[in-house]
């Protein structure tokens, strides 16, 4: 069966009509063709669309011939969280197209996410990836239909529900997930842009955290305790951090059950924030920014300073190798911190005083690092008295109130004077102000408004705890940027950027579903045999599940679709996510 071009002339002027026709043999075995049905007119087809239409229908219909060969890969795993999810049917829901014929903007949206768990890489030649692999197969969208302007009108479409569209994924999520929503892990990145940009209201010049100020996208991500990030949203990078930590917690707030606890960096460690968390009934655990006084409340709370501190019995997980004498110290104590809001409302904070011994030498580290190169300027100086750059005292001065600035500042002492008309520099260090700098080396606040359990008193070593598994939602943005590959962004406008860096945000919840699902069905602590390369077991990731998938293939065959016969980490993978093989192997099992 194919279709036919027939040409026609009627007043002079000649219109070609498209047909169905099919190719049958007589009784007597010659080939003969008959028409089952007139499409209509070539030109009014192209004019309305339908000739689109009718090219995709055909393109899903369209069976490859005995012999091909798709790589399943990964997708069978992304497959099936994509459909637990109910991604597509999500995104059909808010911006509906009419027909079927053509690929849904939920259909593409899917396809973009699989793309990033599966093979990721930036935004070209999607269709190229999609060609070779089952994602026909398994999610019903054709690579031929892939193309660049489709991808960007899908792209286009979801910036202006992508807020509603986070919403409903993270209900989703809970509606068909075991998840513990009960404390969320909040932090933010920046997504780094090489080019100028200079028209975007998204890609703006900010500071990230390696204290530089670089062209940029932030995003914030809200993670649980067991990895999952359920929320994840792009801000422009200009965007104060405050309002954007502020922002997300009002709209899981919304969303989530009351009891909510939120841990979060420094980012949120502003008194007024914490009272306004306090009075939206949103627990908290968050470090205290420096510029709140809460050093000068510990000199009166604990006047022994760091000697009146209790030792604290926790180990983190890299050091427990480690003889008990090479360990990290912890001391710390749990004290009441009342703050008064600007709107005069005392609010009943606590504050847990915790002292590090690694915090405390990369501390002093960092000071003789930087006491040491604000030497080396001074001395640089000293070299070029009387030359082009220092001719003046003015001159000696002004450098070194450049140099002596920031976490030094008052920790040497310099004095300049002019001799013979020739300026002259001293310095040394101030021993007095560095005794009083160092004396809380290692020493930070940690604020909560938690209230004791049933059966104890809250103690410093809980809220400890807490906050120091906010190493799981920065290792979120670490995957972010290495294991869906976010950079290189090849987009310039500001709707499909935001969209992008959202359905990246999608392809984080599913890598973080599915190891959440892996390591929960193993048990507390299991290691899973031939997870690593050379057969070697450990804690699994999912990276280490998608990896363990690469290479596996599926073939058309005379008795249908057949998969390659699966290995024993395979089947275990998938027999504890209790995903479906959708094929039969080629072969025994093991």
């Amino acid at each position: 069966m194919y279709v036919k071009r027939h040409s026609v002339s009627k007043g002079g002027r000649r219109y070609v009509y498209l047909r169905l026709v099919e190719a049958y043999r007589n009784e007597s075995g010659q080939v003969r063709h008959r028409v089952l049905c007139t499409l209509g007119r070539e030109d009014e087809l192209k004019a309305s669309g339908q000739l689109d239409q009718l090219a995709a229908s055909f393109t899903r219909l369209d069976p490859p011939p005995l012999g091909t060969r798709r790589v399943v890969g990964p997708l069978l795993l992304v497959g099936h969280y994509l459909k637990r999810l109910g991604l597509v049917e999500l995104v059909d829901g808010m911006i509906p197209m009419r027909g079927r014929a053509l690929l849904t903007h939920g259909e593409v949206i899917a396809a973009l996410v699989a793309n990033r768990l599966c093979a990721p890489s930036p935004l070209y030649d999607i269709s190229g990836w999609a060609s070779s692999c089952a994602l026909a197969e398994l999610l019903g969208v054709p690579a031929a239909l892939l193309n660049d302007d489709r991808l960007g009108r899908a792209l286009d479409a979801l910036a202006p529900v992508a807020e509603e569209l986070r919403s409903r994924l993270l209900l989703s999520a809970l509606e068909h997930f075991d998840l513990d929503v009960s404390r969320l892990h909040l932090d933010l990145t920046a997504v780094r842009f090489s080019e100028a940009y200079e028209d975007s209201a998204v890609v703006k010049k900010g500071w990230a955290a390696d204290r530089t100020i670089k062209r940029q996208v932030k995003a914030i991500q809200a993670s649980t305790k067991e990895g999952v990030p359920l929320y994840f949203r792009p801000h422009p990078g200009a965007q104060s951090e405050l309002l954007e930590f502020m922002a997300t917690i009002d709209t899981l707030a919304t969303s989530l059950a009351p009891g909510l606890l939120v841990v979060a960096d420094s980012g949120l460690g502003y008194l007024e924030s914490l009272c306004s968390a306090n009075s939206a009934n949103v627990s908290f655990v968050v470090p205290l920014r420096s510029d709140t006084g809460w050093t000068e409340r510990f000199r009166v709370d604990v006047p022994e300073g760091l000697d009146g501190l209790e030792p604290l019995e926790y180990c983190s997980y890299r050091e427990e190798h480690l003889p008990e004498n090479e360990r990290t110290r912890w001391k710390g104590a749990l004290y009441p911190f009342p703050v008064t809001s600007a709107d005069g409302k005392v609010h009943d904070l606590r504050i847990a005083y915790i002292f590090s011994s690694e915090e405390a030498a990369s501390v002093a580290s960092a000071r003789e690092r930087a006491l040491t190169k604000a030497e080396e300027a001074l001395s640089r100086i000293s070299n070029g008295l009387g030359g082009r750059y220092y001719k003046t005292q003015k001159q000696v001065d002004a450098r070194v109130a450049q140099i002596l600035v920031g976490p030094i500042s008052g920790l040497i002492e310099v004095h300049t004077a002019t001799r013979g008309g020739r300026p002259c520099i001293a310095w040394h260090r101030n021993e007095a102000a560095l005794a009083q700098a160092s004396a809380l080396d290692g020493l930070y606040g940690l604020a909560t408004n938690l209230s004791d359990p049933k059966d104890h008193r809250l103690s410093a070593l809980e809220v400890l705890k807490i906050y120091k598994d906010q190493w799981i939602v920065e290792q979120r943005h670490r995957d972010l940027k290495q294991t869906t590959r976010v950079r290189p962004v090849f987009l310039h406008n500001d709707n499909r950027i935001e969209a992008l860096v959202g359905v990246i945000g999608v392809a984080l919840l599913l890598f973080g579903l599915i190891e959440a699902e892996l390591r929960s069905a193993l048990g507390e602590g299991v290691s899973l045999p031939g997870i690593l390369p050379e057969g070697r077991a450990a804690r699994p990731t999912a990276r280490a599940a998608l990896g363990a998938f690469d290479g596996f293939i599926a073939t058309y065959t005379a008795s249908g679709l057949m998969v390659d016969h699966l290995s024993r980490v395979q089947r275990t993978i998938l027999g504890l996510l209790d995903v479906p093989l959708p094929w039969p192997e080629q072969g025994g099992q093991d």
